[in-house]
């Protein structure tokens, strides 16, 4: 393909037959005639010509038009695999606090507020930062599309770090709410979709395995620091604690968004250039119309609707594991360290389940891997979790249910991308976690409720049955939305 490539700095026309290729397009060229195509940062512009052959938007070259101001950024995976592991620690410290906070919740029931606050109270604090981080997703994922990766993340870091530092001096239920629930919550929005969706601007054929990767570090963190709150709040209070754990978020977290770079072209950076320059070739016609800050037609997609329906029941499940199987094991006869090290299990193996699910939808397509995943964790909580009566099945459902679930968060992005393209795909992941922002909001409060009234605080059987039925409705939705863009069940989708 190279050895045909013609560069040209300022074309002035298409040629007729030819068509613009976008770099988030994975599409096959038909046309025997040059193939104008502009890169990600849009300051690149050559010619390509092919015969039915797909082009390598991952290795491509270009050259650089010099009436464009904007810098010239580094191109290529080799970069791309130090911005997957910059997301990857994102993810590893605030997904990882989120994903962890079971122990929190039994250390507040049993020492902090003892007698005073119920589990459907306590629950709620949880449930809020992860319905804060979901719901201020369309904003925050729009945020990242228009003013950058970075610049959204670091904002996202210090909110956290505040929010933190100021609930280690909370003293009543409602403080926490504020603190640990939403400000953490919307903190760490702004740090996980630019985390989540970054990734994918760098890879074009393992975009589902790079996402997994990155959304893994949840998982991976989820195993260490599960043990590690647990023992900080035995032995050194919830103050320390908590003081401890904000500022690890800004230690760590600020050198690794400081990795964040761009590679498309930001939503500031294209109203700079239209204004300085005004659109390129094809751009007016495409998309001259002023873009939406949030863009909302997505949902006219039958495939994202259902995808965006089937995240409201999954999430209302999802979480329900992670928070309860701490105090459903203390209950059951376990110690409070084995406990803590179920919950780090579960986390370690949907990291772990997110990689090779990710590895997998590159193969079998990511609606399919989403599809399976889902289902496999439902049945989980039926035939596993509902037997789990000595330690050694309870560590079975931990390490089972995280494999299984550990991919829906990763293929929800592929997917998406798949369906949208990356030029959006902030905004609309954003959207999708608004539906979920639903699910996590009824989820977990639910299963406290189902346990204070019909469990009488010791019976689980009903907070199975809750999430494991909430999950299987998703799961019949996302098989809906695998049969409304392919009706052959075999089909790579």
């Amino acid at each position: 393909m190279s050895d045909q490539t013609t560069n040209q700095k300022h074309p002035s026309t298409l040629p007729p037959s030819s068509a613009l290729v976008h770099l988030d397009s994975e599409l096959t060229v038909t046309s025997s005639d040059n193939i104008k195509k502009t890169d990600c940062l849009g300051d690149k512009e050559e010619y390509y010509s092919a015969d039915k052959t797909d082009i390598d938007v991952e290795h491509a070259t270009a050259t650089v038009d010099p009436q464009d101001e904007q810098p010239v950024l580094v191109d290529g995976p080799l970069f791309g695999w130090i911005v997957v592991f910059a997301s990857f620690t994102s993810q590893m410290i605030s997904m990882g606090v989120c994903n962890v906070y079971g122990v929190y919740q039994n250390y507040y029931f049993t020492e902090k507020f003892q007698g005073s606050a119920s589990t459907f109270q306590l629950a709620w604090i949880g449930s809020l930062a992860i319905m804060a981080l979901d719901l201020a997703g369309p904003f925050t994922g729009s945020i990242c599309d228009y003013f950058g990766h970075r610049q959204a993340a670091l904002i996202g870091v210090v909110i956290m770090t505040l929010s933190l530092t100021a609930a280690a001096f909370a003293t009543q239920v409602w403080q926490l709410y504020l603190t640990q629930g939403v400000l953490y919550g919307l903190g760490g929005s702004l740090t996980y979709f630019a985390s989540l969706t970054l990734p994918s601007q760098w890879f074009t054929k393992s975009r589902g395995l790079v996402t997994g990767i990155a959304i893994s570090g949840g998982g991976i963190g989820g195993l260490w620091i599960s043990p590690i709150v647990s023992k900080l709040l035995t032995n050194k209070g919830f103050k320390f604690t908590m003081l401890t754990m904000a500022i690890a978020h800004f230690v760590l977290l600020v050198p690794a968004c400081m990795f964040y770079k761009t590679r498309r072209e930001t939503g500031r950076q294209r109203a700079k250039r239209i204004k300085q320059f005004g659109y390129r070739k094809g751009e007016a016609m495409d998309n001259g119309k002023k873009r939406k800050f949030i863009d909302w037609t997505i949902m006219k997609d039958i495939r994202f609707s259902l995808l965006f329906v089937a995240g409201i029941f999954v999430v209302s499940g999802y979480f329900t594991p992670f928070y309860f199987i701490n105090s459903y094991a203390i209950q059951h006869g376990v110690d409070k360290s084995t406990a803590a090290l179920m919950v780090g299990l579960m986390n370690g193996a949907s990291a772990i389940g997110r990689i090779v699910m990710g590895l997998v939808s590159d193969k079998i397509g990511s609606m399919n891997a989403l599809c399976i995943s889902t289902f496999a964790a439902t049945l989980t909580l039926f035939f596993l979790w509902t037997f789990a009566k000595t330690v050694a099945v309870m560590f079975v459902f931990s390490i089972a249910y995280g494999l299984c679930c550990g991919a829906y968060l990763s293929s929800t992005v592929s997917v998406s991308a798949a369906i949208a393209g990356l030029d959006r795909l902030g905004s609309v992941t954003g959207i999708l976690y608004a539906g979920m922002a639903i699910g996590s909001t009824i989820g977990s409060p639910t299963s406290g409720a189902i346990l204070d009234t019909i469990g009488h605080g010791t019976d689980y059987t009903g907070v199975i049955i809750w999430s494991g039925t909430v999950m299987l409705i998703g799961s019949v939705i996302q098989f809906g939305m695998k049969f409304a863009t392919n009706r052959n069940i075999f089909a790579k989708v």
